[in-house]
């Protein structure tokens, strides 16, 4: 009699635990299947942040994203592009993670990985967007077009092109309120510098998304002299002290904390005359500096609401 009650008990104890796993499995498959939704009306992966925020934007984030852990720290935002896998690195990424999961398309922004295209296209077709110097265009008015013919193009590939409409849309008012913040702050122009140690300094301008947005927002760069493909140049101190503008120094994400303020405070960079006349505030990189409307939205936020500080000046920092 107990070995048949012992048996009974087992049995019970038994059924409890496979429907206990047959929950659990019901609940792990339902959020795969959400992703998988998500992503799947047009699957894509893509090696550029720009192609990628932008589909975000439009409500389709791409299935995977080379170097996703990059972009994160570039955003300061964990999760940021929302159901997308990390393909590794942006240069050496998981092959064999995309060919055993083929997306429809895979999307690139040369000239970065034309490298590594005819492997691409063994996995799948591969759609180039040229963006900034590389998109055949002069003048940061004219990057700011192929940033919106990217975002339509974009919605057309997955089926949105009026969510692609009204994200320019909505991006342009946000700038055309921007703008009408700034008032008198437009008439002085502006240097966009990232300090990298204590001689040299990065600056950026027309080629990138600093560039970009100073000039959609109708403010005036300080610098006029040369920059390279990617709309920046490395510079020593010396050409920086015959500047008279308004001085923004960006803080990477990558820089210690108080990286910026650091250098400032040692050094010849004190010497600067936007530094000793408390002329220049310090701004928190939260973007790509090659990025789609979304990094431009960021940037553009942030470099408003510390040109319009009542307190321009090194009190203003990003810390």
């Amino acid at each position: 009699m107990k070995y048949r009650i012992d048996i009974f008990y087992r049995s019970i104890l038994h059924t409890i635990f496979i429907l206990s796993i047959a929950m659990l499995t019901g609940v792990s498959i339902s959020k795969v299947t959400m992703a998988g939704d998500i992503s799947s009306e047009t699957p894509l992966a893509t090696f550029d942040f720009a192609i990628a925020e932008t589909l975000s934007a439009i409500g389709h984030p791409p299935r995977f994203l080379a170097g996703l852990r990059g972009y994160e720290t570039y955003s300061r935002q964990s999760g940021i592009i929302p159901f997308t896998e990390n393909l590794g690195s942006r240069f050496l990424p998981n092959y064999e993670l995309l060919a055993n999961h083929p997306p429809q398309y895979i999307l690139i922004s040369p000239p970065a990985h034309v490298n590594i295209k005819p492997r691409l296209r063994r996995i799948s077709d591969v759609k180039e967007y040229l963006l900034y110097n590389f998109s055949g265009n002069n003048d940061d008015h004219d990057h700011w077009e192929a940033v919106e013919k990217l975002t339509r193009q974009l919605g057309d590939l997955v089926h949105a092109p009026a969510r692609a409409d009204q994200y320019i849309e909505k991006t342009n008012s946000y700038f055309d309120d921007l703008r009408s913040q700034l008032d008198g702050s437009s008439d002085f122009p502006i240097l966009i510098v990232r300090l990298i140690d204590e001689r040299h300094a990065r600056i950026y301008g027309e080629g990138s998304v600093e560039g970009m947005v100073v000039n959609r927002l109708g403010l005036q760069n300080a610098w006029q002299g040369d920059l390279g493909q990617w709309g920046m140049t490395t510079v020593s101190a010396t050409p920086l002290f015959d500047i008279d503008a308004k001085v923004i120094f960006l803080e990477s994400p990558y820089d210690p904390p108080g990286g910026q303020k650091r250098l400032l405070s040692n050094g010849q960079w004190r010497h600067l005359p936007a530094v000793k006349e408390s002329n220049y505030t310090i701004v928190p990189i939260n973007y790509w500096s090659w990025g789609g409307l979304p990094s431009a939205q960021r940037f553009a936020n942030n470099l408003v609401s510390h040109l319009t500080e009542s307190n321009f000046s090194d009190a203003t920092t990003a810390e």
